[in-house]
């Protein structure tokens, strides 16, 4: 049994009514009620449970939004929660007259109250918020502007991420109005504007068990059955959380057999919309496969696993390859993709364990072993990974200014250790303050030096090679003028 309390246009309280998730039958006084009010354009949709004190910072910036507050709803569904809450989301009510909160027995997952919420909402469209996180004040005017001039049907905002909380930057580079089915598979979470009568003419619904990637599911049906999905990219739209109490879903212990069974049915969506081109689904079905499968034999992570939990990946893994035809990875991999999953499908556990191993080896940052700093030169002599990436080459990054002071390097013959020098001269030329150090590679990212064990700082007339306070090697050029 839930209970939604809703708050009238002078703001005086309307009796709880008693709702039952998934009855025929609604109370006739909540019906009359809502045909009252006109539709919002937008019904903004929180799962909440046990979020205080991050739900507060949620709800003020719904407060916040510039649009105006008869133009959406909010709908929050309080699973049950045992942080006080529940009785925050009804103060929030009480002085909002576009709040609405419904109060539930605890489900133990998101999916169920967000159902709630599509079941409550009357807005054109339905967006999903996790409470946890918080938007920003143009970000619903921004959102359903764009959406109903360009009669989009799936839009998708631009996140930035919270007290560390990583995003996918190139995702949301720029606005594309229409966006590419495979492109958009790369993002499987929740935070979407859909339209309702799409959600509701596909029955398009949250799978309400404790499983992984209910959302997953959810998001690739509406992809599959919309006209038209954007990307919003012109605005730091919402702003989502890292918590700092570990609370975040994403960071809990996963079941491999109930998340491939997930992944199976997100596989089956996309072959499913995908057609008689068998070729290209098991393509789509590969790339998810490297996005949501793969990540599990990275390094630590995979080293974490007790050898009963890695035993229980690979095989639930090796079933999903062979269920979808992708026994064949040289045909739909990239090559060092293919040996993984040749590994998985063998199950080699010996070469994914070495794999991973190997991984963390060529993760290490490469670090400082000697530095000589003299009226000419500033030179260093750095260790490298054994099996990371060869360097091309190495720089000094200004933090202020970007410029850049290129050095020279020399490689030893065992890849293991670098030589590299940078002109004192240059080095004051470009730099103005303060500036990073940084070995560049082919086809990786560049890499910041470490100050190694035992190296001290060192100074001459002013210019300063030292470690910062997270043990990385920087110059500082403001004595030396």
């Amino acid at each position: 049994m839930a209970f939604f309390r809703k708050r009238s246009k002078d703001n005086s309280e309307v009796p709880l009514l008693s709702v039952r998730r998934g009855a025929e039958e609604k109370s006739i006084v909540a019906e009359a009620q809502k045909s009252l009010e006109p539709a919002p354009l937008v019904s903004v949709v929180i799962p909440v449970y046990n979020a205080m004190p991050y739900l507060t910072e949620l709800l003020n910036s719904l407060e916040a939004q510039d649009l105006k507050s008869e133009d959406f709803e909010v709908i929050a569904v309080d699973d049950g929660s045992t942080d006080f809450g529940g009785e925050i989301l009804d103060v929030y009510a009480k002085r909002n007259s576009n709040f609405n909160v419904v109060h539930q027995e605890n489900s133990g997952w998101p999916g169920k109250p967000r159902n709630v919420g599509i079941d409550h909402a009357r807005g054109e469209y339905v967006f999903f918020i996790d409470s946890d996180d918080r938007l920003g004040v143009e970000a619903l005017r921004r959102m359903t502007s764009f959406a109903l001039k360009h009669d989009v049907d799936v839009l998708v905002p631009k996140m930035v991420g919270l007290d560390g909380r990583r995003v996918q930057a190139k995702l949301f580079g720029k606005t594309i109005l229409d966006v590419d089915y495979d492109f958009i598979l790369r993002t499987l979470s929740p935070q979407k504007m859909i339209r309702r009568s799409l959600l509701n003419s596909h029955g398009i619904r949250f799978v309400e068990e404790k499983v992984r990637l209910e959302d997953g599911i959810a998001m690739v049906e509406a992809y599959s059955a919309a006209q038209r999905i954007s990307i919003l990219g012109d605005y730091n739209y919402y702003e989502i959380r890292l918590r700092s109490d570990g609370q975040n879903i994403s960071t809990q212990r996963i079941d491999p057999a109930g998340y491939v069974d997930s992944l199976s049915k997100i596989a089956q969506t996309i072959a499913d919309y995908t057609g008689t081109d068998l070729a290209l689904a098991r393509k789509r079905i590969a790339g998810l496969f490297v996005r949501k499968g793969l990540r599990f034999y990275d390094g630590q992570r995979f080293l974490r696993f007790t050898a009963e939990q890695r035993e229980a990946w690979v095989s639930n893994h090796k079933g999903f390859l062979e269920s979808f035809h992708l026994d064949n990875p040289a045909e739909f991999f990239k090559p060092q993709d293919a040996r993984l999953v040749e590994a998985i499908l063998d199950s080699d556990i010996e070469y994914l364990e070495e794999h991973a191993r190997k991984k963390i080896e060529a993760e290490q940052p490469p670090a400082v072993v000697s530095i000589e700093n003299t009226a000419e030169n500033v030179s260093l002599i750095v260790d490298l990974p054994a099996t990371g990436p060869a360097p091309k080459g190495i720089h000094i990054r200004d933090r202020d200014t970007e410029i850049l002071a290129m050095g020279e390097i020399a490689v030893d013959d065992s890849g293991s250790r670098m030589t590299a020098s940078f002109s004192r001269d240059c080095v004051l030329e470009s730099v103005s303050r303060l500036g990073n150090i940084f070995i560049e590679y082919h086809g990786v990212p560049a890499k910041r030096i470490k100050m190694g064990n035992n190296v001290a700082n060192q100074e001459f007339d002013g210019l300063l090679v030292y470690a910062t306070s997270n043990g990385y090697l920087s110059i500082d050029t403001r004595q030396a003028r």
